[in-house]
């Protein structure tokens, strides 16, 4: 002020004094050198017994926190607080809204601060009116989960780009959820548990949202989270402050993460366990975005991408998606026409016996005859047919045309047409009431026979919920043939496979690709040619390529292969001569008839009778009164022992609950238990269980109940089955182990570490938990690939492994991720902790007598070291600390770099630690 002359800083000084706001400058301590009348007014109701003179007294009570935070503040002009709301003691009466103050403090160089004090009641008491307005107006609101709905989601962003066309630094973000496969729960729990879902996931929501660390949060301001409809949610964060557009991008990327994984959690409903995932599209916008419709049309087309990629994830939106869902919307147009014109048409892929190499069978597949892009793939047409609702109607083309050209092969070629016509089914087709209707119509209008026609459908669909598997039911008392298809993609299944009514398994052809080349592969083939034969069900190996696998597959005792080896799909009129050319090469055996005569039903009642005294199959007929009227040898052999005449059902039940037998009897009442059991047998005609043995054996159970009273009882041993079950788990766990696994190290692979490294992240964020990374290189690898042969080179990288992984804590996690490097995750650990852990893992290495037995080398390594902040990413972190190993190398051998920086292109680093020794 020493340039300023008299006149003005009076004038200056009775501005202030006059000001409408309030304005205090006070010491660092806080005692008050200038305070204008207006703020002595304002602050006079907080001040100790009138008293002024020292600004955080008078701020004690209401703002504790002013003194630690204005002496931490920087300088100059270094922000102590903005918009720090302090509500006075004194209210007005009748008023809801408390006198409510607004402080702003600065701190102007070292020992001097600034704060204006402004009265924000009125704005407050018009706010909460404005509040109070939109709540009252229910059409705003969604009811079940009392978010805002769509109405109040177009207003937020339209008021986002308005805020952001006036300022040019400001940013906002919309992210669009959607569950994945809600419908289930709608379907197995009812309507009821999905109210209760979408109430819990809106709660989730906004709890994920209010954690306001870690996602880095506090840059957002103005956050909304509404339902749209359905199992569609919105968040709109209003305004993102001080960030560039990479910066935002991170924000809602961790925003978007955290959101995933607050969703995808366990659920509780009604005391069931409820598993389920969302789907999330991410737009981050400016200024230039158009209109809310379009920035959240764009979120929405971001979730779609998300939801094509396998669901539980999140996509930023692309112009390309744009495209792509342009693309969608008229090829949409075009399959539809396509339906109505007949462009469509069905392909037959032969399927073979692999013991004979003879036709068993043929799968259909659809094709479009486009006219202007000629054959168009399935790839490319069936995701949008189930997308927009035509899978179903092109499903039931596909079975019309299939089954009335398999009745024309029958009429031209007799016993050489094909079999068994496979037809796929989607979960829309088995979602409809009038499937059953369709297919029994597709029977009867090409009269082929129930038996002729094999319905497919996926593991994962088989597996999915009751009201698939009662479907699978009812197509079966049709008396078609049912093929799981892809076996051995889903993990949840073998428990329940018996169960199902299925007569064929077809193997995915990701396991028969590496038949002859993986042995974790081919031991899960056999395990699973193991079990179908146990379950009587046959196999097909889809996926058949060369003669090599074919004969594997055929010593593996697989029944039947499909491929590219015997047949690609083939039109109508080139599977026809593909089956006539088939027929030549491979005669019928002699005295084979079309037309044999049956036998007289009393012949073959008898032998039915032969066969069943002789068959492993315990079969049991009871009659009304539960009295035993038949009983074969096996039968017998397993239930009758000890019971001299015709037993009833009761006296066989109370026998095998004397020896214990079965683990379905677990109450000592025995009485009680029985009646249980024949309110069971009511409600549910038909039952299927299993039991065991005091031998060891375990029985599969099945037992149907006529309408007339009448009880069949069909036993089999499943003892094998169940030594099947463990073999085909065993596999897949040492396929499973083997694909996170380096066959090398037996270390994780570099997929797993990086799974567990984002793991860990998470929790270690969640937990305000430190966590360092360290990217090893082993120095001089090289030379002891050349001077001593790749076999001392391995040998070194195994002892490196245990070596260093013995100095490790349980939790931490040290991976391989290529050649000689090494990704080491230390959890609850910061630089100093690393630096410890890394020489004693130096320490290891001098103590290996391998290692120091390799002449004229001194195996040692170097290291580049980062510790999380909030906002990383795992590709961040680990390319920070693989940023200290580059600067590590090239200061020379046996060296760690401490990277400080998060930012990757100002990154800060420590000079080379040489360590000792």
């Amino acid at each position: 002020m020493s340039d300023v002359s008299p006149e003005v800083h009076e004038a200056l000084m009775q501005f202030l004094y006059q000001a409408p706001i309030g304005l205090v400058q006070a010491t660092l301590d806080g005692e008050i050198t200038m305070i204008n009348p207006m703020s002595a007014q304002l602050l006079m109701p907080l001040a100790p017994g009138g008293d002024l003179s020292n600004l955080f007294d008078v701020l004690q009570l209401a703002a504790p926190q002013l003194r630690a935070q204005a002496a931490a503040a920087p300088y100059p002009g270094g922000e102590v607080c903005d918009d720090l709301r302090v509500p006075l003691r004194t209210a007005v009466p009748d008023d809801d809204v408390p006198q409510t103050l607004s402080l702003r403090m600065l701190r102007l160089d070292r020992r001097m601060l600034m704060c204006s004090v402004t009265d924000v009641t009125a704005a407050l008491r018009q706010e909460r009116q404005h509040v109070a307005a939109e709540v009252r107006d229910a059409s705003r609101i969604d009811t079940l989960t009392a978010l805002p709905n769509r109405s109040v989601v177009l207003e937020r962003i339209e008021r986002a780009i308005r805020r952001a066309r006036a300022d040019a630094t400001v940013r906002f973000i919309v992210l669009f959820i959607n569950g994945d496969r809600f419908n289930r729960v709608n379907v197995t729990l009812g309507p009821a548990a999905g109210d209760d879902l979408l109430r819990l996931m809106a709660a989730r929501l906004n709890g994920a949202l209010r954690q306001r660390e870690g996602a880095g949060l506090q840059a957002a301001v103005g956050q909304t989270v509404a339902r749209l409809a359905a199992d569609e949610f919105v968040v709109v964060l209003e305004t993102v402050r001080g960030q560039s557009a990479a910066g935002a991008l991170e924000l809602a990327d961790a925003v978007a993460r955290r959101l995933v994984d607050a969703l995808s959690k366990p659920y509780t409903i009604g005391m069931v366990p409820v598993h389920s995932t969302a789907s999330i599209g991410v737009v981050v916008a400016d200024g230039n975005a158009s209109d809310a419709e379009a920035v959240l049309q764009e979120a929405s087309l971001a979730m779609r991408e998300s939801k094509r990629s396998g669901g539980a994830r999140h996509c930023v939106f692309e112009p390309l998606m744009k495209q792509r869902a342009r693309e969608g919307a008229r090829l949409e147009s075009e399959l539809r026409l396509a339906i109505h014109e007949g462009q469509l048409f069905v392909v037959f892929q032969p399927i073979t016996h692999l013991g004979d190499a003879s036709v068993a069978g043929v799968e259909a597949l659809v094709r479009w005859q486009h006219p202007l892009r000629g054959v168009v793939s399935p790839l490319e047409f069936i995701g949008v047919a189930e997308e927009c609702g035509l899978i179903v109607p092109l499903g039931a083309y596909v079975l019309h045309a299939a089954c009335r050209q398999l009745a024309a092969w029958q009429q031209q070629l007799g016993e050489r047409a094909p079999r068994i016509l496979s037809v796929n089914l989607s979960r829309a087709q088995l979602s409809e009431p009038t499937l059953i209707d369709e297919v029994r119509l597709a029977l009867q209008a090409s009269g082929i026979a129930p038996a002729s026609l094999q319905l497919e459908i996926t593991e994962s669909l088989a597996a999915e919920n009751p009201l698939i598997q009662a479907r699978l039911h009812e197509l079966k008392a049709l008396g078609v043939m049912l093929a799981l298809d892809d076996f051995g993609t889903g993990y949840s299944s073998l428990a329940s496979l018996h169960l199902w009514p299925m007569d064929v398994i077809k193997i995915d052809r990701s396991f028969v690709s590496q038949v002859t080349t993986s042995a974790h592969h081919r031991v899960l083939v056999e395990a699973t040619v193991r079990v179908a034969r146990s379950l009587g069900m046959g196999t097909v190996a889809e996926g058949v390529e060369t003669a090599e696998q074919a004969e594997m597959l055929r010593e593996l005792q697989c029944d039947k292969g499909q491929g590219y080896y015997y047949a690609r799909p083939l039109d109508a009129e080139a599977a026809t001569r593909w089956l006539a050319a088939r027929a030549a090469a491979y005669p019928l055996p002699t005295g084979s008839q079309a037309n044999n005569q049956p036998l007289p039903r009393a012949e073959v009642a008898e032998r039915l009778l032969q066969r069943l005294e002789t068959s492993h199959i315990a079969v049991a007929l009871f009659d009304p009164q539960e009295r035993l009227s038949y009983g074969n040898a096996s039968f017998r052999a397993v239930h009758w022992r000890g019971l001299e005449g015709m037993p009833t059902w009761e006296d066989i039940m109370r026998t095998a609950h004397r020896r214990r037998e079965g683990v379905l009897i677990e109450s000592d009442d025995i009485d009680s238990w029985i009646g249980s059991v024949r309110r069971r047998y009511r409600q549910q005609p038909r039952r299927i269980f299993e039991s065991d043995l005091t031998d060891g054996r375990w029985m599969r159970v099945t037992e149907e109940t006529a309408p007339d009273g009448w009880q069949l009882c069909v036993s089999s041993d499943v003892t094998s089955l169940k030594i099947n079950e463990a073999d085909l788990r065993r596999a897949r766990d040492a396929a499973l182990l083997a694909s996170i696994t380096d066959p090398l190290t037996g270390l994780p692979n570099r997929r797993h570490v990086f799974a567990r490294l984002e793991a860990l992240m998470t929790e270690a964020f969640q937990l305000r938990l430190p966590l360092t990374v360290v990217v090893i290189d082993l120095d001089m690898f090289k030379q002891i690939n050349d001077r001593h042969g790749h076999g001392a080179g391995d040998s070194a990288l195994v002892a490196f492994a245990q070596r260093v992984g013995a100095t490790l804590r349980p939790r931490d996690v040290l991976g391989r991720i290529g050649g000689e490097e090494f990704l080491l995750v230390l959890m609850n650990t910061g630089r100093a902790g690393a630096e410890r852990v890394l020489g004693e893992a130096r320490a290891a290495l001098r103590a290996d007598t391998l290692l120091q037995e390799l002449p004229a080398l001194k195996v040692d390594f170097s290291a580049g070291v980062t510790v999380a902040q909030p906002g990383d990413t795992s590709d961040a972190l680990w390319q920070r600390a693989d940023q200290g190993l580059f600067s590590a190398k090239a200061a020379g051998r046996g060296c760690d770099v401490f990277v400080k920086s998060a930012d990757p292109l100002n990154a800060a680093f420590d000079r080379p630690h040489l360590a000792a020794g």
